[in-house]
Formats: structure tokens, C-alpha cells, sequence
């Protein structure tokens, strides 16, 4: 099993192994142990993380400057308005720079004119840099976030968690956001041999590229994968219900998505009427912020099935297990 993992990117969980991601799960919840004790951990002493932001983020920026914090290390924050990207200083050259600077960089692009778009941007940010890059979000995928997500549901789940019935929705929402946490959830799982269902009305599924990589996983990894497009079959004798929006990843529009989707808001609002359905012991998940009143009601996400605040610290955790394993010293 390979745990050397120090320069490598983690852009997309397809450059990675089933047994690399656990590994990167199980120094996480290390770390989470050592935390928990006020153990120093310094790993990453004298080491600095860049972090650009093209979009707003709360649980990003703030889980990877208090990973680095706690890894000894040092995390500085950048927008294209405080940068020379500004003045049309191109991807390439950004990347060269930081690369003489700094020793990983992160970066969060995502809402684009079209789908992929920030994807190709942030492949030629890494084919520029010499360093680590770290995907903070992007169109395709948010691996950061299906790493907490992973921490979580094998802490609720057990050690039997892969065949549990855990459900990746889609929920309606007015906004058109990243099917990112939804593409990086169905790598993770197939490369596991985890079951998963995917539900979703038609019109959102999940790109072609992600889900062939799924399929020829899934033989190899011995999981199940099952899709269904009706919410309240989906949610019946569920383990797991993560249900989050996302849009078109197949030639819609963001006018014509917006347009589309409203036929969908009242069945794919989840709340306790899809709990109704699923396992007496159940979990909602959501990687926030949610849109309340359209994602989720508010006495779901509040109530007793909700675990998205434990969602929310296991980002800190996986992240500086991410940190850890591809900023290590020689």
C-alpha cells in the first residue's frame, strides 16, 4: 500500500488509489485524535500554504488556515482582485511565481461561463506549478469536501459503512451550483468498493467522464452503484441521505436550468417526510451552506437526523490529514 504521497496533487480523486484515499482517512482521524488530546502536531513546521479564492468560501478558507496553524505552518489568503490576475497576469505565470514562494497551493475556482472551464484552468495552474496543488473547489469536483464527508459517515456508519444504503441526492435550490461534492463522492465510493445510490430528476446527470471512471472502479472494487430518478424511493431504507443541488452537466444553460428545475422544488426539498421512509437511525448530510426552505427544511437540518456540523470540523481534519501527507518534509 503506498502512503508516500508527498508532491502529489490532489485535484481529482481519479490520481489516487481506494487505498491512498483511506490512508489519507486514517491519518485524518489520527489527527482528529491528537486534537482532541491538545497533542502537538507540527508537522508542517516553517512550511507555507497559498490559497487563492475566485469565490467566496467560509468552511474552506477558514478549515485550511487553522489546519496550518495547527500543523505548525502558515496559510496566506489571495482573491484575483488583491493579485496581479487583476491586471490579466496569466494562470501560467501566477503559477510559476508561487511556485518560487510557496511550498503547496490551494485553489477554489469555480461558477464559470460553461462547464469545465475551471477544471482546465486549474489543470493549467498545475501543469504551471512545481508544488502541490490542492483542490478547494472547482466545476468537477470537491475532493477536500468528500474527504470529510468519508470521515463522517464511517464514524456514524462503522466499520461495516460500505454497504449501507447511502443516498447522493440532488435538492432543489434556486441557485445553479457545482455538482463538484456529487462527482467527488461517486470517485471516492467506487474506488472503495462502497454502495451508493444516486437519485435525481432527469436532466442532472452526473458527467460521462466521471461516471465511466465509476463504472470500470466499481468492477474492481467489488461495490454497487444504483441510480434512480424518484427522491421517495430513494429515501426508503436509507442509511445516508446527502442531498445537495446541483446543475446541468450536459449542455443546459444557467437560464434554462433555473427554468427547468422549478418543476421539481416541492418533491425534492428534503424533510422529514423522506426520513419517514428511511432507516429509523438515519443521517442527513449536506456540506453547506444550504439553501433553507429550498434544499432542506429548517426542522430537518436542525433536528436529530442532521450531522452537517460534524461534516463541517471533519474538513479540518481530513484537510490537514491532506496537508500532512503531500507537504511532508523530506
Amino acid at each position: 500500500m503506498r502512503t508516500d504521497m508527498r508532491g502529489k496533487d490532489f485535484v481529482t480523486l481519479m490520481d489516487y488509489t481506494g487505498e491512498e484515499i483511506q490512508t489519507i482517512l486514517d491519518v485524518a482521524f489520527d489527527l482528529k485524535r491528537q486534537n482532541a488530546m491538545g497533542a502537538e502536531h507540527e508537522l508542517l513546521k516553517n512550511k507555507t500554504l497559498g490559497m487563492i479564492f475566485a469565490q467566496p468560501s467560509t468552511r474552506t478558507r477558514v478549515s485550511f488556515e487553522t489546519g496550518m496553524t495547527q500543523l505548525g505552518g502558515h496559510a496566506q489568503y489571495y482573491s484575483e482582485d488583491n493579485m496581479q490576475r487583476k491586471n490579466k497576469e496569466t494562470w501560467d505565470d501566477t503559477g510559476l511565481v508561487l511556485s518560487r514562494y510557496l511550498d503547496a497551493l490551494m485553489v477554489r475556482l469555480y461558477d464559470l461561463e460553461k462547464y469545465g472551464m475551471a477544471r482546465d484552468i486549474m489543470n493549467q495552474i498545475r501543469a504551471a506549478t512545481t508544488i502541490p496543488v490542492i483542490n478547494g473547489l472547482d466545476d468537477k469536483e470537491h475532493p477536500c469536501q468528500c474527504m470529510g464527508d468519508l470521515m463522517t459517515i464511517q464514524e456514524k456508519l462503522g466499520t461495516g459503512w460500505k454497504k449501507k444504503k447511502i443516498v447522493m441526492s440532488w435538492a432543489y435550490s434556486d441557485r445553479v451550483k457545482s455538482p463538484g461534492v456529487p462527482q467527488a463522492m461517486l470517485l471516492a465510493c467506487s474506488l472503495l468498493g462502497a454502495d451508493l445510490t444516486l437519485a435525481y430528476p432527469k436532466g442532472y446527470e452526473l458527467d460521462e467522464e466521471y461516471m465511466a471512471f465509476a463504472d470500470s472502479a466499481y468492477q474492481k472494487s467489488g461495490g454497487k452503484l444504483s441510480i434512480t430518478n424518484d427522491i421517495y424511493e430513494a429515501s426508503t431504507d436509507a442509511d445516508v441521505i446527502y442531498a445537495k443541488s446541483w446543475g446541468s452537466t450536459r449542455g443546459m444553460d444557467k437560464a434554462e436550468d433555473k427554468e427547468y428545475r422549478k418543476q421539481f422544488e416541492k418533491d425534492w426539498c428534503i424533510s422529514d417526510k423522506h426520513f419517514s421512509l428511511a432507516k429509523p437511525v438515519s443521517y442527513y448530510m449536506h456540506p453547506l451552506p444550504a439553501a433553507r426552505g429550498e434544499e432542506v427544511t429548517d426542522e430537518l437540518i436542525d433536528g436529530p437526523h442532521s450531522i452537517v456540523y460534524d461534516q463541517a470540523e471533519n474538513r479540518l481534519h481530513a484537510q490537514k490529514a491532506i496537508l500532512a501527507l503531500l507537504m511532508k518534509k523530506k
